[in-house]
């Protein structure tokens, strides 16, 4: 199971035959004890005559033990499995609703001019900040080739200033705090630059590779065309045959994390394990419980690209509180509707993270064929997945390449009004004050699998309204119509009102069922108005 921190997590127990008089229940757990080390009890009262419920608000992130005691005599004697049976996730608050801006150091000036960008950033509603690792650079100058895992590099620091280099460093921390913006360190845990501090000083923590001049092996991707190697990149020998060397090894990498999670603790934000697919699957585990433990607070968001299975068995052992997804492969819509039906079919073990784009991909121009495309593709990332989304730095300004991050460059300058500035605030806006589109499993597309537009009812079960209808045209070229029925929604009797969030108009609808048309690349977000709870009678297909 997984909860939010601070959230209200429901429990509950259903048999097929009606409750024994008599019958008792608590739940021991150890959600809200001391360091989460410790049992305690929560009591289950009968709700109805086959069930039983409890209600825990947690108090602590990380990963707790569930399980339940019976007494059938009215607490005289009681029963129950003294390992525990379930366990349940706990994200830290932040993970609910993060909006995060990927930040490109290498082309953003100092830490001076970073904080300079927070209030630019915040405007447009973003409450996270993705920093590419700012580790000191190896030299090809790709921030993912560190040369010193604990120091940050040099050009980032602000010219002439008389702070060492990680005063610098915190001040901006505080100063994104002030913001009220979370940050998230990158960090890269299975290579290294092959002229870095530890290729040259510690050359055996490296996977050795005879066929290299200099010995070491580099560190591969894969592609269409079979894989293929990073030459400036060192593969780290999370494997030594030795087993003192490889706990130095593992030492050290955990050092690595834990002193640059010290940052992102400051500002309750996040860290990054970058390629976290090709990692060693037993240093991740003692390194996510290791966070867990130590600094709980802290969230993990992981780029982890594998199978549907191997990723329900694995992330919620390793506590890994968000997945990276990859909207933009999806780029004709019926295949991106199955992939948003996926994100909500497994919302309940696995939670992502879905960006319009990444750092790594090409911008909305190059992936989807125009800068337009930002529109659609943003609501759909932001209003049609599970609440997390974001972009990278420059998707605001409709720019039509992505940036560049290798090399140290000049800083890059912005328009004093980019062109997608409002339309990002505006969704990221909705996102806040909606709950609805932070949840999963509450997403039912009704557009009769147009190849074209996507509708999606998003049900409110907070109440107050009906519900929400989001539509967007994928289209580049042209308008396209189509007809949305929400007679089992709304019911037979109109008219009905709705209120468009992206633009503020007030729409009224004669009838449930009615048609709409979109301009290329157009979205609307209507949130409809009246007594009827709004009610999806089936669950999101596979």
């Amino acid at each position: 199971m997984r909860a939010v921190q601070g959230e209200v997590l429901e429990i509950t127990l259903t048999t097929e035959e009606a409750l024994p008089a008599g019958l008792m229940a608590v739940l021991a757990t150890t959600l809200n004890t001391q360091g989460g080390k410790t049992w305690g009890e929560v009591p289950f009262v009968k709700a109805n005559a086959k069930s039983l419920s409890c209600h825990v608000t947690p108090r602590h992130p990380g990963m707790h033990s569930l399980r339940a005691t019976f007494s059938l005599d009215d607490g005289s004697t009681w029963v129950g499995d003294t390992v525990p049976d379930a366990f349940v996730l706990i994200d830290p608050p932040q993970v609910d609703g993060l909006r995060i801006y990927t930040l490109i150091p290498t082309v953003s000036g100092n830490l001076e001019d970073w904080a300079a960008d927070l209030t630019r950033i915040a405007a447009m509603g973003f409450n996270a900040i993705h920093l590419l690792p700012i580790t000191a650079l190896d030299t090809t100058e790709s921030p993912y080739a560190a040369n010193d895992l604990f120091d940050i590099d040099q050009s980032y620091l602000t010219p002439g200033s008389r702070k060492d280099d990680f005063k610098q460093l915190q001040d901006y921390v505080a100063n994104a705090k002030d913001h009220g913006i979370r940050l998230c360190f990158d960090l890269v845990l299975n290579h290294i630059g092959v002229h870095s501090k530890m290729a040259r000083r510690a050359p055996d923590w490296i996977v050795p590779d005879p066929n290299q001049a200099d010995g070491l092996k580099r560190a591969r991707y894969w592609t269409s065309g079979g894989w293929r190697a990073w030459n400036d990149l060192a593969l780290i020998n999370y494997e030594h045959p030795s087993e003192a060397t490889r706990a130095e090894i593992w030492a050290y990498m955990k050092d690595y994390v834990m002193f640059w999670a010290s940052f992102a603790k400051e500002t309750g934000g996040f860290v990054r394990f970058d390629n976290l697919h090709s990692s060693n699957s037993a240093f991740v585990r003692s390194l996510t419980r290791g966070i867990q433990s130590d600094i709980p607070e802290v969230a993990v968001l992981a780029e982890y690209f594998t199978d549907e299975s191997t990723l329900l068995d694995s992330v919620p052992l390793w506590g890994l509180n968000l997945i990276l997804a990859t909207p933009w492969n999806y780029k004709f819509v019926p295949e991106l509707r199955e992939y948003l039906n996926y994100i909500h079919r497994v919302s309940e073990q696995i939670r992502y993270f879905m960006p319009i784009t990444s750092h790594d991909s090409g911008s909305p121009d190059q992936e989807f064929g125009t800068a337009d495309s930002t529109v659609p593709r943003y609501v759909a990332a932001a209003l049609m997945g599970t609440g997390a989304t974001g972009m990278p730095e420059g998707v605001e300004c409709g720019e039509l390449r992505r940036i560049d991050f290798i090399g140290r460059q000049a800083r890059r300058s912005f328009d004093a009004k980019p062109r997608f500035a409002e339309f990002v605030r505006c969704v990221n806006s909705i996102l806040v004050n909606h709950p609805a589109f932070r949840r999963g499993q509450n997403c039912q597309f009704v557009d009769g699998g147009h190849p074209s537009i996507l509708a999606a009812l998003r049900t409110n079960a907070e109440g107050g309204t009906p519900g929400y209808l989001v539509v967007c045209n994928f289209d580049i070229h042209s308008a396209q119509s189509i007809t949305i029925d929400l007679t089992s929604v709304l019911g037979p009797d109109g008219p009905f009102r709705a209120h468009e969030l992206l633009g503020g108009e007030i729409k009224v609808f004669t009838q449930a069922r009615f048609d709409l048309q979109l301009p290329p690349c157009g979205a609307w977000v209507l949130e409809f108005f009246g007594p009827r709870p709004l009610h999806v009678s089936s669950a999101p297909s596979p």
